[in-house]
């Protein structure tokens, strides 16, 4: 008779266990916490400054790069540059990639992306960021006259 209780003692304890394990494992998952900026890959950043002379021209300040997000049919747009004042001026600005309104391909794709700007010379450097994180720097930015 006692091991009979004991096993139905130890049988009730593993149940019991089993239940605790199972019902802690069946919680819901928080929501991943959405992204501020999709990027995966940035690369290939290049910066000058087009300083051409001709009618109506001003010079702009140029930026091109390649960026890499999670799935097809995202555009782009950007934020307003950022002048810190210093000589040459160093030059900030947002990337701020729009996702797809639809569905999309799922799977990694690159985009070149371009920027242009009125902006005299001389910009020492120009940073391009993306949700807090730096995608790219570029220094020295060259003027092209």
């Amino acid at each position: 008779m006692d091991k009979f209780r004991i096993a139905l003692t130890m049988t009730r304890l593993i149940l019991m266990a089993s239940l605790t394990f199972a019902a802690g494992a069946c919680q819901a998952m928080p929501a991943p916490v959405p992204m501020s900026c999709p990027v995966v890959r940035s690369i290939d950043w290049q910066a000058w400054v087009n300083a051409m002379p001709g009618p109506n021209m001003q010079p702009r300040l140029i930026a091109i790069g390649k960026v890499t997000v999670p799935t097809g049919g995202y555009s782009f747009r950007w934020g307003e540059p950022r002048v810190m004042e210093s000589y040459p001026v160093q030059v900030s600005v947002e990337l701020h990639p729009v996702p797809p309104a639809g569905p999309a391909t799922q799977a990694l794709t690159t985009h070149e992306v371009r920027g242009e700007w009125p902006m005299r010379p001389p910009v020492g450097a120009l940073t391009v960021t993306c949700g807090g994180r730096i995608l790219g720097h570029v220094s020295p930015v060259e003027s092209a006259h």
